[in-house]
């Protein structure tokens, strides 16, 4: 995300654009990880307020949001990993992001923020879902109805972030953690993230889940040619296959 005016503020164009890019991402098997991140030292500061019309109607806004639903959509249902890699701000739309990522890493000076209630608005992108995944529920209504700006060691001590890394490092630190999720076996890592997206709130549900993907990873030349490398003793390689 690369917008410097607005410290990364996802505009119409940049919803738009990233939307885009993790649809095609997702699509794509010569990708195995993906890594969000913000260009010039900010992560998301939230929606483009400068953008925000005070006459904006309710279809409109309806369309907007659709727009951002897309984000969120590839993100959390898509079969790739997404790591995000904050450095200073993931303010309201931002922190949505971060939430909806597989795995986090954060710099040291970053800021988290679920800045809706700050402006008299209620979350977007997911976040109502999201966040209690990643916090839990108590957590995520004080986090959205007080909007409190968490720091980094904050934010990893309940669990929005995963790692924190030195000031300026956690692009790099994210890109080391794509290489292992892009070593592991896709078509588990496409099942998992379809598993949760869907829903596991009961023994039943895990096991519908069993059931329904259990079968077809059995038969995969992935599981097939890991059981080959155990008995060779050697590492397998996973192909998505």
């Amino acid at each position: 995300m690369d917008n410097p005016k607005t410290k990364n503020a996802l505009s119409p164009e940049m919803i738009r654009d990233l939307g885009d890019r993790l649809e095609a991402l997702m699509g794509d098997w010569n990708c195995r990880a993906i890594v969000l991140t913000g260009a010039n030292g900010a992560f998301c500061s939230g929606g483009d307020v400068s953008r925000m019309q005070r006459d904006r109607q309710v279809l409109d806004t309806r369309v907007y949001i659709g727009g951002a639903h897309r984000i969120i959509r590839a993100v959390v249902n898509g079969a790739k990993p997404v790591i995000a890699a904050v450095e200073g701000a993931a303010f309201g739309a931002g922190m949505s992001l971060v939430a909806g990522c597989d795995f986090v890493v954060a710099s040291q000076r970053s800021k988290f923020c679920a800045a809706f209630a700050k402006v008299g608005l209620a979350p977007d992108l997911g976040l109502y879902w999201t966040l209690p995944q990643r916090v839990g529920l108590g957590r995520a209504k004080r986090l959205i109805m007080l909007a409190p700006t968490l720091q980094a060691a904050e934010a990893e001590t309940i669990g929005l972030v995963d790692e924190v890394a030195a000031d300026g490092e956690a692009l790099a630190r994210a890109l080391v953690v794509a290489e292992q999720f892009a070593a592991a076996a896709p078509l588990s890592i496409a099942v998992t993230k379809a598993v949760y997206a869907d829903g596991v709130l009961t023994l039943d549900d895990a096991f519908r889940a069993e059931r329904d993907h259990h079968p077809m990873l059995v038969r995969s030349a992935d599981h097939l040619g890991a059981i080959d490398a155990f008995r060779e003793k050697r590492l397998p390689e996973f192909n998505g296959k």
